[in-house]
This record gives structure tokens, C-alpha cells and sequence, in this order.
């Protein structure tokens, strides 16, 4: 009994967020703290010159980093902010870059990387492009086997879909945070002095 009555509060009052003077409580506070994280990101990729990025799903994300080291994109373990988050029920994400719609996986796919051994803090070498990685190990690999390549080749094939270059540019992007089913939404996306910035709440689809 005490089960149910919660449940039915957490429902009442997720209704009432949603209702009450026209807010959606739940999805203006997932928008709100999606774009500090991506500022804080930004701030870390020029403060420490490396490039980070954001791997979406349907109903999550993730903050990673190119190490440079391990020339991989991995979770940003040192730094509990940009851990992996998942969306409260009924919220999901839409995402366009480069004027492209991205099809959404259903749960993250970030490769579980350990960090480079002895790295105490982050590397302040500028980050090399991936495919320049890729291009690098293998111009290096003539004597590893078949194996080490597929291996290699597997740990650099991984990208986030949003890019946030250690100069503090970001791929062009456009991300929606909708209310599944009734069009209501809120927009983040970048204006033409390059800030992020979040637009109005959209009732009823755009």
C-alpha cells in the first residue's frame, strides 16, 4: 500500500509540473542543466586544450574526451559533472548536426576506456584529430598483428556526435529536448556569436 501511494504522488505530481501555469518543470530543468553542462564543457576543452564532445541516445548522454595517450574518446572519469545522465520518463531527445538529422541509438554505446596509466591530471597537449589518430597508429603498427589492428581499429572508431573543439568552437548542432507525444519541447542551439542558448518552450510542436 505505502508502494502504490508513492507512485501515485510521483505521478500526480509529475502531471502537475506539466500542467500547472502551462510548465513542463521536469523538461525545462533537463534543458537548463544540459546547457550549463555544455558551457562548463567548453570552458574545460580551452582551459585544458583538449577536445571533448557529447554522445547522445534517445533518452541520455554522456561528456567524453579525446585522450591523447591512448588515442581514444572516453568517459571524462576525472570529473563527476559530465558523467553519464539519463532523461526522467517521458522525455527524449532530437538531434541535428551539420543540418542532418541523427538517428538516435536507444541507450549510450561510450567505450569504457581506464585513463592513461600515471596520468594524475589532464594532458595539456593539443588533441590530435581522430582520423589523424587513426592515420598515426597506422602508419606505426607494420609489425603488430592482425588482432592489434582490429583492436585499434575498433577503439578510435568510436566519435560523439557533438564536437566541442579545444578551441572552444562547436560543431554545428541543434538539440531538442521534447515531452514525448505532445509536441512540447525546448531547442538548444548556437547563435552568430557562437554562445549556446536556449530557446522559448514550444507547446504543440514547431
Amino acid at each position: 500500500m505505502v508502494v502504490v501511494l508513492i507512485i501515485g504522488i510521483v505521478t500526480a505530481g509529475v502531471v502537475l509540473s506539466i500542467n500547472f501555469a502551462g510548465k513542463d518543470t521536469a523538461l525545462e530543468t533537463e534543458s537548463k542543466r544540459l546547457l550549463t553542462l555544455m558551457q562548463y564543457a567548453r570552458d574545460q576543452a580551452e582551459l585544458q586544450t583538449r577536445n571533448y564532445g557529447i554522445a547522445f541516445s534517445q533518452h541520455g548522454y554522456e561528456f567524453v574526451v579525446y585522450d591523447v595517450r591512448e588515442g581514444v574518446w572516453r568517459p571524462v572519469l576525472e570529473d563527476d559533472a559530465l558523467r553519464e545522465r539519463t532523461l526522467p520518463g517521458g522525455l527524449g531527445f532530437k538531434l541535428v548536426v551539420d543540418a542532418r538529422e541523427i538517428v538516435l541509438a536507444e541507450s549510450l554505446n561510450v567505450p569504457s576506456n581506464p585513463p592513461p596509466s600515471g596520468s594524475g591530471s589532464p594532458s595539456h597537449s593539443r588533441p590530435v584529430p581522430l582520423s589523424a589518430a587513426q592515420s598515426s597508429s597506422d602508419s606505426n603498427s607494420d609489425s603488430d598483428s592482425d588482432s592489434d589492428s582490429d583492436s585499434d581499429s575498433a577503439a578510435t572508431a568510436f566519435a560523439p556526435q557533438v564536437m566541442i573543439f579545444a578551441s572552444g568552437d562547436l560543431s554545428s548542432f541543434r538539440i531538442t529536448i521534447e515531452r514525448v507525444g505532445t509536441g512540447r519541447s525546448i531547442t538548444l542551439d548556437e547563435n552568430q556569436d557562437g554562445d549556446i542558448i536556449e530557446k522559448p518552450l514550444v507547446e504543440g510542436g514547431s
